[in-house]
């Protein structure tokens, strides 16, 4: 909190009531998307401006560390586990193919491991990396 009072403080001084900058300030903290904070900032009832509203939450997101910093983190750490059990699961096939000691069953099982593995994997990697992960995109939600 303590690196949203001086914000809070400049656009109290600017003449916006102290309702839209502490919404703004929990929904730049619960990582609402952006369009649906401005919507919400700039309806009539609330009474700011496009303009402002938008300064507002970029002052808000630079304080907070950047609008995308938690999801992209996501992203980044099931990417790269996906891609090493893709690996490993292509070693332990590869090792099984060519000993010939392998059960169908386990083949089967360890090749769709390493094909979910090696594709998902780099998908969510390039997802972060254009800051298009959300937290809804993860392979293991329920």
């Amino acid at each position: 909190m303590k690196n949203f009072e001086p914000i809070k403080a400049k656009y109290l001084a600017l003449g916006i009531s102290i309702d839209n900058i502490d919404f703004a300030i929990d929904s730049v903290r619960e990582g609402t998307k952006r369009e649906i904070t401005l919507e919400t900032l700039t309806a009539d009832y609330r009474g700011m401006t496009e303009s402002q509203a938008t300064q507002l939450l970029e002052d808000l997101y630079t304080a907070n560390g950047g609008e995308f910093k938690t999801e992209n983190r996501g992203g980044y750490l099931y990417g790269t586990l996906l891609c090493l059990v893709g690996i490993i699961c292509v070693a332990i096939l590869i090792g099984m193919l060519i000993s010939g000691e392998g059960k169908t069953k386990f083949i089967i099982l360890t090749l769709c491991g390493a094909l979910f593995g090696l594709i998902q994997g780099p998908v969510l990697i390039i997802k972060s990396m254009r800051g298009k992960f959300r937290d809804a995109d993860s392979p293991f939600n329920n």
